[in-house]
């Protein structure tokens, strides 16, 4: 079947839509919580947009306590929008990588960082 509001594909056992989170006609008394995640894309958006955010400052040495930061809102952002949509959606699934890679790599960046002014402040 497909979403009334984007017309996006949707499994026979999902509450909502995957892409834009309405909640399948015929459903609504099953799902009690899934208008509490609504971000300004859609539910699933902001998952994806703090993940690419999160890892694109990871990646730059000066900058990549930021991207600690914005993987960690990215993760927690996926991991709400999995729990209310399932582990369906392809946006939610890439952003939660995309976060955890940002968490990671930037964790590495800024100790890096720490030590190179340590360093440079020693001698």
């Amino acid at each position: 079947m497909f979403c009334q509001r984007c017309g996006a594909f949707i499994n026979d056992n999902q509450r909502v839509c995957p892409q834009c989170g309405m909640v399948i006609s015929g459903q609504e008394a099953n799902v009690s919580n899934v208008s509490s995640y609504e971000g300004p894309m859609g539910s699933t958006t902001p998952a994806l947009v703090w993940g690419i955010l999160g890892l694109s400052f990871a990646c730059t040495f000066y900058l990549s306590i930021l991207g600690v930061i914005f993987s960690i809102i990215g993760l927690c952002k996926a991991n709400k929008a999995r729990t209310i949509i399932g582990n369906t959606s392809k946006k939610v699934n890439t952003g939660r990588k995309l976060s955890i890679a940002g968490i990671i790599t930037g964790a590495i960046l800024t100790t890096l960082l720490f030590i190179v002014i340590i360093v440079v402040a020693l001698s």
